[in-house]
């Protein structure tokens, strides 16, 4: 796990135009998410940033009409494998909001509260949303966001499973986003079958991990049957540059 603040969760919705309707923001945190906030106030009285209290967790909102600095918006979108021309639509942000949940006696729902705020964002000028090392589709965000109301979790809102070229016919896949649960990264290096697979493979791992609060250790099993039994290492990341854990994969 590397050194990032757990328990947090940042995000920077990326806006095509340096503007932002805040009354409609918060109609729909209201109407759809049924979140009113409390003590509701404007940050050393800046107009375009407002922080408030939600079921003990800290929220802040703050409104900057320039992109993200130094193209990081734009290099971490080329990393969404679902969408063909993120790089291409992120460079068109020129305004962002940066959000961020704190505090809260659980960590998932404060991850689902910034989902909720982070939907509520989303409008027509509403480019994508910055979070877990990737930008999401602003669209695709909020349709995953929408399985809450069915008392489901948002798994790809939560955590992004990502999917990498190894090599000679090889993929890696891995995780970005758990260490905000306070959860190791994980990884599969060098799978062969169909890529589809093992992100089913991956989402039910860390839905299992994020759901039931589950942690995972070095030298002992995982399985989704009653004879599977897949080992699980603590080594030093392929992706990334900290430890993470390895999964086999059931081939």
């Amino acid at each position: 796990m590397n050194n990032n603040e757990t328990g947090r969760f940042l995000g920077f919705v990326l806006l095509k135009h340096r503007s932002w309707d805040k009354d409609s923001f918060f109609k729909r945190l209201r109407d759809n998410w049924n979140i009113e906030p409390k003590d509701l106030t404007n940050a050393k009285g800046d107009e375009n940033i407002f922080v408030f209290e939600h079921d003990s967790m800290h929220i802040s909102l703050a409104f900057i009409p320039a992109p993200v600095p130094e193209h990081e918006a734009e290099d971490n979108a080329a990393f969404n494998f679902m969408w063909r021309d993120a790089v291409d639509q992120v460079s068109q942000h020129t305004a962002q909001i940066v959000v961020s949940v704190m505090g809260g006696e659980d960590k998932l729902e404060s991850a689902l509260t910034f989902v909720k705020v982070c939907d509520s964002a989303i409008d027509d000028d509403t480019i994508g949303i910055y979070t877990n090392g990737i930008v999401y589709q602003s669209r695709m965000y909020s349709e995953m966001a929408q399985s809450i109301k069915e008392r489901q979790l948002p798994i790809l809102d939560l955590v992004w499973i990502g999917l990498t070229n190894a090599g000679n016919g090889k993929f890696n896949g891995y995780t970005m986003g758990l260490e905000n649960f306070g959860k190791y990264e994980i990884e599969v290096i060098g799978y062969t079958t169909n890529p589809s697979k093992l992100l089913d493979f991956l989402t039910g791992i860390t839905g299992y991990v994020i759901g039931e609060d589950a942690t995972l250790k070095d030298g002992e099993t995982i399985g989704f049957t009653a004879d599977q039994k897949l080992k699980i290492t603590l080594s030093d990341g392929v992706e990334f540059d900290y430890k993470t854990l390895k999964i086999e994969y059931p081939y």
